[in-house]
């Protein structure tokens, strides 16, 4: 009965359900009659009078459960009758698969702005007295050691989460950073101050410890995780008169030897967690003696947050990566007390070794030879030119690897983050100049860990960089002063004047359907993320002077949608998600973003090898009579591989020899039963081989596509198939006059 009531339309959808097809088709099972509007999910299916069924570009899931893809439609239709719509329907129900597929809703892979708890002065404790190690000598430079102590909380995770953080996520990341960076000073064994009941202590001169005015906490704490007892030193008290002071309590303990800092991991669930919708934080807590590098610090995994799906761990790894780097040195809190690469303090300090501490801002004071405030002429819409003030972290290595990165020689330094409110600014790098940049302040794609972050842990004073483990970020990368010094809007209407692409940047409206493109990395399908607010932007954000099909009114109202990539509208991967849950993101690499067979329109293929092609059409799928094409096309993610004759591209089995960038591949290929036609564009060989041949002309293409055998005329189940039609005309055109007579 699926089949006959697959032929059974009746009655007129609501706004936004319409297809743009001039005809649809509903699938098996609908619920379609007046009387039984409502019951189940909507659909949308659709098939064209060339026999094309083109997916709407607003899908929901099927007719019997899924989830739908939000959106606006483009108005109301009404299904449609005729009498070569009969012949094609029996057609397809002939073509052994529905004419229809569910779609999943697209959603931009935007996390949250990173908020770095700058942690208060009465969270951290200065001027840790490191104890000699008499045991083992080592030489300056040595490769950094992280001890990772693991909060029972940790213990309490369900098994395949506990399994995630201990043996894979924190053993990956602390190896990376172990890796990458050096410690410039030997450190002894670290034995942790304790804290203070009331806060309040007091030093003597020529004393290395510290001494609570009353008592020492019941616990002591670095972030939300009690710190063992077993690395703690004893506590110290002073209760008025005249010194000697006093030791009480368990005397000073083994400590944590062969580390240059400790790592405390948690996974509690704290206020932060609840409100902030966070995977992690993480900040230092104890700073030692001699160089002020932190020695102690924390990184919290909020347990509700932490996911066991593949597709998302690398994501979470580089969630990781960002927070432990943030305890290591890359924190407004840490910036005063930076040093140069002879030990001097790049701020000054006051008697008590502390640089001066700014009480409005909540952390003590740089000076200017780490961070320094820059005004910008800074273009923005109707010729108007206003001020734009940015905060530049302007130590050595940064503004050498800055310079060379953009190709801007005279380039004050590295633009830090001048959005996203408290944690967010002066924590991280400006998204708008390195957007996928590991140490911007959110996880929009693909981050890397670029020689400029590398740059500045080593300006710390604290470290020494491994550059050989930087990882390439191609944003931004040599596009110039101009690029790296003005607005957004300069640079598009630069591009736009010499006719170039306005990449990294763009200007194509998110609609439906999706007009797709790639990642400026060619590792990702991707999206411009150029949409309308609720309100007009504030003016030094207003770009456009016109915009395809958008009212001048109106224009004040668009930007990117990151708000810390200054409203800069760029193109960026994306995930699909089904009844609000994630299934896969668009990143090429991962295996296990693969789409199913029969939503697989582009013949695409995930995995290790995979990169973003650009589709010169749509690809459509051919079985039979039957045709289906998605509205939502333009870059799909395609194997390639390097030969002596140049770039291969492979679609499914087949190779196709890119003879220059540019050149459109036609493809046709079958699988799973279907025939799959469409174009790609061939990229330049030098993007993902190291020795590529000359440019040449593509010999001439056999533009004759051999078809497969008709499986429908030989199918067995045809004569069948065509007598349970028959069988059924009469209940069929019944139920029909029925529907139309009502």
């Amino acid at each position: 009965m699926d089949v006959i009531a697959a032929l059974i339309f009746c009655r007129e959808l609501p706004a936004g359900d319409a297809v743009q097809s001039e005809s649809t088709f509903p699938p098996a099972g609908a619920s379609v009659c007046p009387e039984r509007r409502g019951r189940g999910r909507r659909g949308r299916r659709g098939v064209t009078r060339s026999m094309v069924t083109t997916l709407g570009p607003k899908m929901a899931a099927e007719w019997g459960g899924g989830a739908g893809y939000s959106g606006s439609g483009p108005g109301r239709s009404r299904w449609r009758w005729s009498g070569s719509m009969w012949v094609r329907s029996v057609l397809l129900l002939l073509g052994g698969l529905r004419a229809s597929a569910t779609s999943t809703p697209v959603s931009l892979g935007s996390s949250p702005p990173c908020r770095h708890h700058v942690p208060s002065d009465t969270e951290v404790i200065n001027k840790v007295h490191l104890k000699a190690n008499h045991v083992v000598k080592r030489d300056v430079d040595e490769h950094l050691r992280i001890k990772t102590v693991y909060d029972k909380s940790v213990e309490e995770l369900l098994p395949e989460k506990k399994n995630l953080v201990k043996n894979k996520l924190f053993p990956q990341a602390i190896s990376y950073l172990e890796k990458t960076f050096q410690v410039r000073r030997p450190a002894g064994t670290i034995l942790l101050s304790r804290q203070c009941a009331t806060n309040q202590y007091l030093r003597k001169e020529n004393d290395p410890h510290r001494y609570c005015t009353g008592e020492c906490a019941a616990h002591t704490r670095c972030g939300p995780v009690v710190v063992p007892e077993e690395h703690l030193q004893q506590c110290r008290v002073y209760r008025g008169g005249k010194w000697p002071h006093r030791a009480v309590g368990v005397p000073d303990q083994e400590g944590i030897s062969d580390a240059d800092f400790v790592l405390y991991v948690g996974a509690l669930a704290t206020e932060r967690c609840s409100q902030e919708n966070i995977i992690s934080y993480a900040a230092y807590c104890q700073q030692e003696a001699d160089m002020d590098r932190p020695i102690a610090g924390y990184a919290n995994l909020c347990p509700n947050m932490i996911s066991t799906q593949p597709q998302e761990f690398i994501g979470m790894l580089s969630t990781v990566k960002h927070e432990v780097i943030h305890a290591l040195g890359f924190s407004a809190g840490l910036f005063a007390f930076y040093h140069d690469k002879d030990g001097n303090p790049l701020t000054s300090r006051f008697a008590d070794g502390l640089p001066p501490f700014n009480y409005s801002l909540g952390l003590y004071q740089w000076s200017d030879k780490v961070v320094r405030k820059v005004e910008r002429l800074w273009d923005v819409r109707d010729n108007k030119i206003v001020r734009h003030t940015v905060y530049l972290l302007v130590t050595p290595r940064v503004v050498e690897e800055a310079r060379k990165h953009f190709d801007c020689p005279v380039l004050e330094g590295m633009e830090l983050e001048n959005q996203g409110g408290m944690g967010t600014e002066l924590n991280h790098w400006e998204k708008r100049l390195l957007e996928n940049e590991a140490m911007t302040g959110s996880h929009t794609q693909n981050r890397v860990l670029s020689r400029i972050t590398l740059a500045l842990m080593e300006d710390t004073g604290w470290y020494k960089a491994n550059y050989s483990m930087a990882e390439k970020l191609d944003w931004g990368r040599g596009m110039g002063c101009d690029f790296v010094r003005k607005s957004c809007k300069f640079w598009i209407d630069q591009q736009r004047q010499k006719r170039q692409t306005l990449s990294p940047y763009c200007d194509t409206l998110r609609s439906n359907p999706l007009q797709l493109t790639c990642r400026q990395d060619q590792r990702a399908v991707a999206v411009c993320n150029l949409q309308k607010f609720p309100k007009p932007l504030p003016q030094e954000y207003q770009y456009f002077d016109e915009l395809s099909g958008i009212p001048a009114e109106d224009l004040p109202y668009y930007g990117g949608s990151v708000e810390i990539a200054d409203y800069c509208p760029f193109s960026q991967e994306f995930s699909w998600h089904l009844s609000g849950e994630y299934q896969r993101s668009s990143d090429c690499r991962i295996l296990e973003n693969q789409p199913e067979i029969f939503k697989n329109y582009g013949a695409e293929k995930y995995g290790p090898h995979s990169v973003c092609l650009i589709q010169k059409s749509a690809f459509v799928m051919e079985k039979c009579e039957r045709k289906l094409s998605y509205p939502d096309w333009g870059s799909g993610c395609y194997q390639v591989s390097c030969s002596p004759q140049g770039l291969k591209v492979w679609v499914q089995d087949t190779s196709y020899l890119c003879s220059r960038a540019g050149q459109v591949l036609p493809i046709s290929i079958q699988m799973n039963g279907w025939i799959h036609d469409g174009n790609l564009l061939c990229p330049s060989c030098w993007d993902f081989c190291e020795l590529c041949p000359p440019e040449t002309d593509p010999p001439a293409t056999n533009l004759t596509r051999a078809l497969p055998l008709d499986l429908c005329s030989c199918s067995s189940s045809l004569v069948v198939t065509l007598w349970l039609l028959l069988g059924n005309l009469f209940p069929l055109l019944a139920g029909f006059l029925l529907c139309v007579w009502h």
